[in-house]
């Protein structure tokens, strides 16, 4: 069974994204996310779980703008998933 998260973007569309993986890092985790409804050679989202309400079952996301973190988090990725990357 697919984990699939609905997010809104900033023009406040509904998008379907499939939950690859959550990578922990330096203490923070964060959500390796890919468009479920593009097509393969979409890119990988990740986004920061920011906090998690337990009792109502919410988690809220935070974008990252730090590429240098993106590039880590994404190859933890790969590396956990034994996935080559080019």
């Amino acid at each position: 069974m697919e984990d699939i998260l609905v997010l809104t973007d900033e023009n406040g569309r509904k998008v379907r994204f499939e939950t690859l993986d959550i990578v922990e890092y330096e203490g923070e985790e964060y959500a390796v996310l890919y468009p479920a409804d593009g097509g393969d050679d979409e890119p990988v989202h990740i986004l920061r779980i920011h906090s998690e309400d337990m009792d109502n079952g919410e988690i809220e996301y935070e974008g990252l703008d730090d590429d240098r973190l993106i590039q880590k988090i994404y190859k933890l990725f790969c590396r956990r998933n034994d996935i080559q990357v080019n």
